[in-house]
């Protein structure tokens, strides 16, 4: 009797372990426990550092960090400085765009960032050297291709009235004789999905053609987690 009843009191235990202690699946289906500390309280971390752990987050920048290149003169939806295509299979979730821009006479500036359900990019541009894992033992290769715009002009479908606008900016009269170079943040709160095929795409442009340079992360999951 002592025995059985030893036994049920281990299956209790052990029962209680597992009721405190529940299973998560992540992206690539691996499984983890929650942790715990001490005293009893959850520990959890935000979203975007589980998906860094995870090996799924991803930089794109310009290869040299001190160059800049040439934004366009006017609006045009088929002229983006820059321009990151999703491929069918790849879901993108932008989290962080940093543009850094000056102009060289006294005109308005624009930043215009926004996305489309297709891929968009026709011709031209410079691609980016790399799409880095900012885990650096890189346990995924991202799928993205990134172009901006560099010794010849960058060229894309029009997006049309599908596009979806997701950031805008304005700067009146920045001029690089009296003012320092302007730096522009974008880190949505309820970032957009891009579920491959999609187009993510940043305008910048200023009667006087600014410089800019730029860096942009984000979240890339196969279809399969999201949909």
């Amino acid at each position: 009797m002592g025995d059985i009843q030893l036994q049920t009191l281990k299956g209790v235990e052990l029962s209680g372990r597992k009721a405190i202690s529940p299973m998560r699946e992540t992206c690539d289906v691996e499984s983890g426990q929650a942790w715990f500390s001490r005293d009893g309280s959850i520990i959890t971390m935000d979203w975007y550092t589980a998906m860094a752990l995870e090996g799924r987050v991803f930089n794109v920048a310009l290869a040299v960090p001190d160059t800049v290149q040439t934004g366009e003169d006017a609006y045009d939806p088929t002229h983006p400085s820059i321009l990151l295509d999703v491929p069918d299979g790849s879901v993108f979730i932008p989290v962080h765009v940093d543009i850094c821009y000056e102009d060289a006479s006294s005109t308005d500036n624009y930043i215009i960032i926004g996305c489309e359900d297709i891929c968009t990019y026709v011709s031209g541009g410079t691609a980016v050297s790399a799409c880095n894992n900012l885990r650096t033992d890189n346990p995924y290769a991202s799928a993205i291709t990134a172009k901006y715009t560099g010794d010849s002009q960058l060229t894309a479908t029009d997006p049309g009235v599908t596009e979806r606008i997701l950031f805008s900016y304005v700067n009146a009269f920045l001029d690089a004789t009296t003012s320092p170079p302007m730096q522009v943040i974008w880190e949505p709160k309820s970032p957009p999905i891009l579920v491959g095929p999609a187009s993510f795409f940043a305008y910048c442009y200023g009667a006087a053609a600014p410089e800019f340079s730029f860096s942009i992360q984000w979240v890339e999951l196969p279809k399969s987690a999201v949909v």
